[in-house]
């Protein structure tokens, strides 16, 4: 995954460790990537009150979320979390932050 991201600084936390709110909070991301309903869950009052993208990743039902203006939808070219379509919702992502628009 790293290297199919290789225009953003990766870094990768275990969810078991609790607290993501805190997490993201110190961290202070552009974008915010989830493996779990309930890590997706946890990340969106954060992620609404500062504009932050979350996409949850759910290779159990191949599907991939993005949250973002207020509401969660199912992104992707029907092939599952595939690496190429993360790839590609990050840079939307990023790339919207950066032009002014979350």
């Amino acid at each position: 995954m790293r290297s199919t991201l290789d225009f953003a600084d990766v870094q990768t936390f275990a969810a078991r460790g609790g607290d993501l709110d805190g997490l993201v909070r110190w961290l202070r991301p552009d974008v915010l990537i989830v493996d779990s309903a309930q890590a997706a869950e946890d990340a969106t009052p954060y992620a609404e009150e500062h504009g932050l993208p979350v996409l949850h990743v759910s290779v159990q039902e191949r599907t991939l979320r993005v949250y973002r203006h207020g509401m969660w939808e199912v992104v992707g070219n029907g092939d599952g979390p595939t690496p190429e379509a993360i790839r590609n919702v990050v840079a939307g992502a990023l790339f919207a932050r950066a032009g002014g628009e979350s």
